[in-house]
């Protein structure tokens, strides 16, 4: 039964690591396309900078957090199963590096969070050396249906909502890791006195 709680939890802790990276990849990509649609439509001579850097360096921890869990949870599962029948099982270096990223995941999530409910794209422009008025700006992005606010965006949305998933799996899979850790440890001792009482028997027959 803990072996089946274990394997269902790595799983879920897979799984939702996929989505997480999945989502945060595909923002990236929804993010330029939009950029390069901004620059698209701007008057010709205009140089448009568009500033989401602060989002993105999070969205790419994120990532980077999630792909780690995912590839984490899946060597967890593959040795957990390849280790059935054994009584030593290694998995209390995969329990701390599963609460570490879990929780470096965690601080991500949240900080992704502020900036999408606070945050918004920085735009600016310029038409033949002279910048362009913010509120001229802001007139040109309501016309096109571009609005800088991250909270406006779908695809920013679903970065802020769906990693959380993949948290509390993660910190329920390292706490069953280390479980299954002193489970095995308890079975190895218990193995290795029975082991040793066996050898004195034998001692003892021999000796009479």
């Amino acid at each position: 039964m803990a072996f089946r709680i274990l394997l269902a939890s790595l799983s879920l802790t897979f799984a939702f690591s996929v989505v997480g990276w999945s989502v945060l990849i595909n923002a990236l990509v929804k993010s330029n396309q939009e950029s390069s649609y901004v620059k698209s439509v701007a008057p010709t001579g205009t140089i448009v900078d568009i500033n989401y850097h602060d989002i993105y360096s999070v969205g790419f921890v994120m990532t980077a957090a999630c792909a780690v869990l995912t590839g984490l949870s899946f060597v967890s599962a593959f040795s957990l199963i390849f280790s059935i029948g054994r009584k030593l099982r290694h998995f209390r270096l995969q329990a701390y590096l599963m609460f570490f990223f879990a929780l470096w995941l965690l601080a991500t999530v949240i900080a992704c969070d502020v900036l999408f409910v606070t945050g918004s794209t920085e735009v600016t422009a310029t038409l033949d050396g002279f910048a362009v008025p913010q509120s001229v700006i802001e007139q040109l992005e309501q016309a096109i249906g571009v609005l800088p606010a991250y909270s406006t965006k779908s695809y920013l949305k679903l970065c802020a909502i769906l990693p959380w998933f993949a948290v509390p799996f993660a910190i329920l899979s390292g706490l069953l890791l280390l479980k299954a850790t002193r489970n095995t440890k308890y079975y190895a001792e218990t193995e290795e006195t029975e082991s040793e009482k066996g050898l004195e028997k034998i001692e003892d027959v021999q000796q009479a």
